[in-house]
């Protein structure tokens, strides 16, 4: 059997002209690589090389043997570099999860600052409702889900990831326009418009905490729409609605958005990561390890129930 570095020594010595010459570029003996040579050319039954006293030239066969050498050495090579790369999360495929808006905020920066970063892993996205998202990390379809808030899942390992700003949108001729701060004293008697779907449910729980009291109760419109019908439909029919600020990049004529302000500066709503602990993938690491260094937290370590994972929420 013809070994991959008899093949090397073969190119090596015609790219070089010369055994001399070519056992100095490989830092081996020149009787070592005439020896592996001469084996390959008996094991072969064909002369690859004329030997003469100025050099050593390709036979006929042996540029017809040289140009499948160099193939086949060419191919080992980037076979050897993918499994590297593989292996450390330079290459491969990372699939991301998200029910929220992704044309701006801090999603769209991260997943693509990440792919630039490193142009030979593919990111799929994928968005679904919060039970499909789980669904999926259990399955192994998604490696991680990014989803708001910190709640432990079981089977799930998680860490929060950043913050966004909330945000309230209404119409352009809304007298609340006029201010650049929003509290949500300003918001009571308002009537939302939000969406049935992920992150609906969660934002009107939201609402009825800050400006639910006694003998109030907000009054809410949860329609089966997504994020940018509920937005398209706010000029027209005079309800605000609540969006964190990744929803800035849904340009829609006649909305206008205001931060949403408590005692102690503007309200952010935190987002989490969750991923499967027996999750092999490589590309997973070092997307973690990115978000890391990104928002400055602190590195994952090792496999921890989510439950024992508490973090405070970064902006």
């Amino acid at each position: 059997m013809i070994e991959l570095r008899q093949l090397r020594y073969l190119i090596a010595a015609a790219e070089a002209g010369s055994f001399s010459r070519a056992a100095r570029n490989l830092n081996i003996k020149q009787a070592t690589l005439s020896r592996h040579i001469l084996e390959t050319e008996k094991r072969l039954g064909m002369a690859l090389f004329d030997r003469k006293t100025r050099g050593a030239t390709l036979t006929t066969d042996g540029a017809i043997y040289l140009r499948t050498a160099q193939r086949i050495v060419k191919e080992w090579e980037e076979l050897n570099g993918w499994v590297r790369s593989t292996r450390n999360g330079e290459a491969g495929r990372l699939a991301v999860g998200f029910y929220t808006s992704f044309s701006a905020g801090n999603l769209r920066a991260t997943v693509g600052e990440f792919g630039e970063r490193h142009p030979e892993v593919k990111v799929h996205g994928f968005e679904r409702d919060r039970d499909m998202l789980l669904a999926g990390i259990e399955s192994g379809l998604l490696d991680i889900a990014i989803m708001i808030g910190e709640a432990p899942y079981p089977g799930a390992m998680s860490r929060p990831f950043w913050s966004e700003r909330i945000l309230v949108a209404m119409p352009e001729d809304h007298a609340l326009t006029a201010r650049e701060r929003i509290h949500w004293t300003d918001l009571t008697g308002e009537r939302f418009l939000l969406t049935e779907r992920d992150p609906g449910p969660e934002t009107r729980n939201m609402l009825l905490a800050k400006l639910g009291m006694p003998g109030y109760t907000p009054e809410i419109d949860m329609d089966d729409i997504g994020r940018e019908t509920v937005l398209s439909a706010i000029p027209l029919s005079g309800r605000l609605s609540i969006v964190a600020e990744s929803a800035l990049g849904i340009q829609v004529p006649g909305v206008v958005f205001r931060e949403v302000h408590e005692t102690n500066g503007h309200m952010r709503i935190g987002f989490s990561g969750y991923w499967r602990a027996d999750n092999e993938n490589a590309v997973l690491r070092r997307f973690l390890d990115f978000v890391a260094v990104r928002y400055s937290l602190p590195p994952v370590s090792g496999p921890q129930p989510s439950s024992q994972q508490p973090g405070k929420e970064q902006s």
